[in-house]
């Protein structure tokens, strides 16, 4: 299994990626061409690739836990 990385956000040129340990690092905009905040992307020898699976699953555990969130919030008022 490679190195992951989650687009934090996209600047002009640059991208912030998060790394699994909370750390960020700077990358030039054009290696993560095509990803978009959120995107989980997998270091590969000419740059990085959205690994559109494991960003499906990360989404699909950030609503779960919105929906619980919200639902505790909405039993509370």
């Amino acid at each position: 299994m490679g190195k992951y990385y989650i687009v934090d956000r996209l600047e002009e040129n640059i991208a912030v990626l998060e790394d699994e340990d909370g750390g960020h690092v700077n990358a030039l905009r054009s290696l993560v061409f095509g990803a978009h905040e959120g995107d989980v992307l997998e270091v590969m020898e000419d740059g990085f690739t959205v690994r559109e699976d494991l960003t499906r699953e990360r989404r699909e555990r950030i609503r779960e836990k919105q929906k619980k969130l919200f639902k505790h919030r909405s039993e509370e008022t």
